[in-house]
């Protein structure tokens, strides 16, 4: 099996296993999901959009200075396909009422699922790698479910182009990932530890969306 089938099977498992347990699948369902909620959501997906361009840029460059000339092209491609994601999640702040969005800011989780992006960025770039077709992947393989869920739950995907939009880019973006990976890692002798990246990676996420659901529960 190669790295890439290893990966696309560890993110289906984590992504069919998270949806099983996490509060918020209950919470969209019931049409529970309150504007502050979908706030705190959208603000914190703002937040990794834009931190997730800027650090793909430093990517870049820490590859261009190890002379990983392959891996820095490669992460110079991917952050021109981010530019401007964070505008999408500004304007769905922008329909949620006033009282929603008043001093709304990114959750804890979300602040330190950026800090793991620079620590693995530093720690080794393939492995930063590994986190970006994971979220890819993630987007593609739950995104659909998840938007109609939301629209169930009151709001439709006009209303969530953060994630409707992000979604329609990851399609293209996720099978792409997939037939460069095998490439860009084929030297590498310790691709455990690119699994080990979307581990911390979907155990971060999975806090972010329990810190959402609390903020949901709280209006209850």
């Amino acid at each position: 099996m190669t790295l890439a089938e290893r990966l696309q099977h560890a993110i289906e498992r984590y992504t069919d296993a998270l949806v099983e347990r996490t509060p918020i699948a209950d919470i969209v369902r019931r049409g529970a999901l309150t504007p502050r909620a979908m706030a705190l959501y959208l603000e914190s997906l703002r937040y990794l959009f834009a931190n997730s361009e800027r650090n793909l840029r430093v990517a870049a460059e820490r590859c261009e200075s190890l002379g990983r000339a392959e891996l820095a092209a490669y992460l110079r491609r991917k952050a021109t396909e981010e530019n401007g994601h964070d505008r999408w999640a500004i304007a769905d702040l922008a329909r949620l009422p006033a009282s929603a969005t008043e001093g709304v800011q990114p959750t804890p989780a979300v602040v330190a699922l950026v800090e793991l992006q620079k620590a693995l960025i530093f720690d080794e770039p393939l492995c930063f790698v590994a986190y970006l077709q994971w979220t890819e992947y993630f987007s593609v393989y739950v995104g659909d479910r998840w938007l109609d869920a939301l629209a169930m739950g009151g709001y439709p995907r006009a209303q969530v182009t953060a994630i409707h939009n992000h979604l329609d880019t990851d399609r293209e973006h996720a099978e792409r990932g997939f037939s460069e990976i095998d490439a860009l890692a084929r030297d590498f002798p310790h691709q455990e530890r690119m699994f080990e990246a979307i581990d911390q990676a979907g155990r971060v996420f999975e806090r972010l969306l329990d810190e959402v659901s609390q903020e949901a529960l709280r209006a209850a």
